[in-house]
């Protein structure tokens, strides 16, 4: 059960990222499954790079007590989702004035 829920907590803020960036690029609302985990891999490292500079996290067994704490778990997640829609957002924009640059 804990490996679907932390399968979750690194996966759904891809997926919002991703359909952020689609709204902001004018595509389709539709989610593109690359785009998703390349979100992903960009949130997560920015999660993590944070917290081994703030919290001092160096392992993944430390993480995992971080993770048991529950009030941790919502911050994460909460953070995770607004950085994953933000790198979208810009992403899209960027993304969309390269092709207005390029007509």
């Amino acid at each position: 059960m804990d490996f679907i829920m932390f399968f979750l907590i690194l996966i759904v803020p891809g997926l919002l990222g991703a359909l952020a960036f689609s709204i902001a690029a004018r595509l389709r609302t539709e989610i593109d499954i690359y785009t998703a985990l390349i979100i992903d891999l960009v949130t997560f490292t920015i999660m993590i790079t944070g917290l081994y500079f703030l919290k001092d996290i160096c392992t993944v067994s430390e993480l995992m007590v971080y993770f048991g704490c529950l009030s941790f778990i919502r911050r994460y997640i909460l953070l995770s989702t607004a950085i994953a829609i933000v790198i979208g957002v810009i992403a899209g924009l960027v993304r969309r004035l390269f092709f207005w640059i390029r007509r």
